[in-house]
C-alpha cells in the first residue's frame, strides 16, 4: 500500500468535513432540510413523501434532538458524508490502486451533489448515498467473484445496504435493478446459490414497512409520486428536459460530466480497457438511473438530484480512466480549491447580498418573492423580533396556523418551538404533507384565537384563506427581515380571531 495517499486522503477528508461544518454554521435551513426536521421530531414507519430513514440518521445524530441546531441536525449529513468519501477511496482501490481511490475522493469533493445536497444539507439523499455506496462497495466484491463463504457474507451485506437505501429513498430500487441485471447477464453462478435469494428479505423488510405504512393511508404516496413521475406519457415538457439535462451538469460538475461521456466514448471505442467484471457493475448500477430522470423530464417535471447518486457511483471508474493523464491530481485539486472558495463566496453573498441587484418590488406582500436564496436566510431574525414582540405587547402564546408545508415547517422550527408555541396545518393533504399527520399528535386545535404567520415570498391574505372559520383577523405587525440594512422580505404577524 502506498500509504502517502491514504495519508492524503485522511487529510482530505478531515479538511472537506471542516468546511462543511463551518457552511453549516452560517446557514440557515432550506424550504426542505426544516420540513425533514419533522421527520425526527414526529418519527413513523414511513411519511407522505419519503421513507424515514433521514429521520432516523437525524435523531441519531442529535442524540433525538437533545441537540437542536442548524450544524446538529446537518451532521447527520456531513459526518456520513465523509464517510462516503472513505468508500469511494476503498472502491477506487479496490477497483486499481490508491491513486484511483484518492482520485475519486477528489471528484467527489468537486461535485455539488456530493459536497453540499447529500454532503452539507439533511435530505434524505444523505442517508440514501451512504448506505448506496456502502452497499456496492460490498456487492463490487462479492458479485463479480464465484460464491464463497466470504463473497457470500460480503453479498447479504450488499442487500442489508440495499434495504436501508430503500428505506432511505426509492430510488434505491435502482440498487435492486443493477444486483439482479448483473447477475443475469455476467454471473449466473449466484442464481444457483441460496444466499442470493436470501438477501432479497431486506429490501423486501423495507418495502414491506413502506407498503403497511401507505396501506394504513390509503396508498397515498403511491398517489403522490405516481403524479411526479409516471414512465407513461407523450407530452413533451421542453422546460422539465431543459432543467433536467442542464441540472446533472451542474450539480455533478460540467468537468465530471464532461469526463464520464468522454470515458464512455473511449469505452465504447475500446481505448479504455478494464475488466469486463468490474466495469458492468459501474454501468449497470449507474446508468440506469441517469436514463430514467432524464426519460421522465421529457413530460414531467423532476429534479436533477435524483439521479446523484448514480454519478458518485461512476466516481471510482472515472477516476481509473483519468488516472494516466498529467498531474491530474494536482489539477483537480486546483479546482477543488477554486470550487470551494466559490461556495464560501456564494454563503457570504447569501448572509449579505452585496452583489445581488435591488429588489425593484415595492408592494409589502411581493418582497423578495423571486429570490430564491431567501429560503435560507432571515428566519433566525424572525424568530428573535417576534419573542421581542409577543414580549413587549404581553400576548399570549397561541397556537400558530399554516395552510401549506412551506413556510409551516420554518415558522415551526424558528418561531413556534422556540416559543413554547403549536403549530397546526390547517387546509389539504397536497399543501400539508406530513402537517395532515402532525395534527394528529397534537392536541385538538379549540382555541377561539390563534396565530397567522406568513412572509412575503408565500403570502397569502387570511381572509380569504380562513373565510370559511369565521375568523376575524387583525396585522399585529409586519416585521421587515433586514440584509445589509436593506428590506429583502416581511413576515407578517396576525392574530385570527373567532365571535
Amino acid at each position: 500500500m502506498n500509504i502517502s495517499y491514504k495519508k492524503l486522503v485522511l487529510g482530505l477528508l478531515f479538511f472537506s468535513t471542516l468546511i462543511r461544518i463551518f457552511l453549516a454554521t452560517q446557514l440557515e435551513f432550506g424550504n426542505d432540510e426544516v420540513y425533514y426536521w419533522l421527520y425526527a421530531k414526529y418519527p413513523a414507519i414511513s411519511h407522505f413523501d419519503h421513507p424515514p430513514f433521514v429521520g432516523f440518521f437525524i435523531q441519531f445524530f442529535t442524540l433525538n434532538l437533545y441537540f437542536d441546531s442548524e450544524l446538529a441536525i446537518r451532521l447527520a449529513a456531513i459526518i456520513p458524508a465523509s464517510c462516503n468519501m472513505y468508500l469511494l477511496f476503498l472502491i477506487g482501490k479496490f477497483l486499481k490502486n490508491d491513486l484511483v481511490g484518492l482520485l475519486s475522493v477528489l471528484l467527489y469533493n468537486l461535485s455539488i451533489y456530493g459536497f453540499v445536497i447529500s454532503g452539507m444539507f439533511i435530505l434524505p439523499d444523505a442517508p440514501l448515498l451512504f448506505f448506496w455506496l456502502l452497499g456496492f462497495y460490498f456487492l463490487i466484491q462479492s458479485l463479480p467473484e464465484q460464491p464463497t463463504k466470504h463473497t457470500r457474507k460480503l453479498l447479504l451485506l450488499g442487500f442489508l445496504c440495499i434495504g436501508c437505501a430503500i428505506y432511505s429513498k426509492y430510488q434505491a430500487i435502482y440498487l435492486v435493478i443493477g444486483t439482479v441485471a448483473y447477475v443475469f447477464l455476467f454471473n449466473r453462478k449466484w442464481l444457483k446459490n441460496i444466499v442470493f435469494y436470501l438477501g432479497f428479505i431486506f429490501p423486501i423488510i423495507a418495502i414491506g414497512l413502506i407498503f403497511y405504512w401507505n396501506y394504513q393511508n390509503d396508498f397515498i404516496s403511491y398517489t403522490f409520486h405516481n403524479d411526479r413521475v409516471s414512465l407513461f406519457s407523450f407530452s413533451f415538457n421542453k422546460d422539465s428536459f431543459l432543467r433536467e439535462v442542464l441540472g446533472q451538469i451542474v450539480y455533478n460538475n460540467p468537468y465530471i460530466f464532461v469526463m464520464i461521456i468522454l470515458m464512455i466514448i473511449a469505452i465504447i471505442k475500446k481505448k479504455f480497457l478494464v475488466a469486463k467484471m468490474q466495469l458492468w457493475m459501474f454501468l449497470v448500477f449507474a446508468l440506469p438511473l441517469i436514463f430514467t430522470t432524464i426519460y421522465l423530464s421529457i413530460s414531467r417535471d423532476t429534479l436533477p438530484h435524483w439521479s446523484g447518486v448514480s454519478y458518485i457511483t461512476l466516481l471510482p471508474i472515472l477516476a481509473f480512466f483519468l488516472e494516466k493523464r498529467k498531474n491530474i491530481a494536482k489539477k483537480i485539486t486546483v479546482g477543488l480549491g477554486v470550487f470551494i472558495l466559490l461556495l464560501l463566496a456564494l454563503t457570504f453573498e447569501i448572509n449579505n447580498g452585496f452583489l445581488l441587484p435591488k429588489n425593484k418590488e415595492t408592494k409589502p406582500e411581493l418582497i423578495g418573492r423571486n429570490d430564491a436564496i431567501m429560503d435560507l436566510y432571515g428566519w433566525q431574525q424572525a424568530s428573535e423580533k417576534i419573542a421581542k414582540i409577543i414580549q413587549e405587547k404581553g400576548l399570549e402564546k397561541l397556537p400558530i396556523i399554516s395552510d401549506n408545508w412551506y413556510p409551516a415547517a420554518h415558522i415551526d422550527y424558528y418561531i413556534a418551538q422556540p416559543n413554547d408555541m403549536l403549530l397546526y396545518g390547517k387546509g389539504e393533504l397536497p399543501q400539508l404533507h406530513k402537517y395532515y399527520w402532525v395534527n394528529k399528535e397534537l392536541p385538538k386545535l379549540n382555541h377561539k384565537k390563534v396565530f397567522y404567520i406568513t412572509d412575503s415570498r408565500n403570502y397569502k391574505d387570511p381572509r380569504e384563506l380562513f373565510k370559511s372559520d369565521n375568523y376575524q383577523d387583525s396585522l399585529i405587525i409586519t416585521i421587515p427581515i433586514l440584509r445589509n440594512k436593506k428590506t429583502v422580505k416581511n413576515i407578517f404577524f396576525y392574530q385570527l380571531s373567532k365571535n
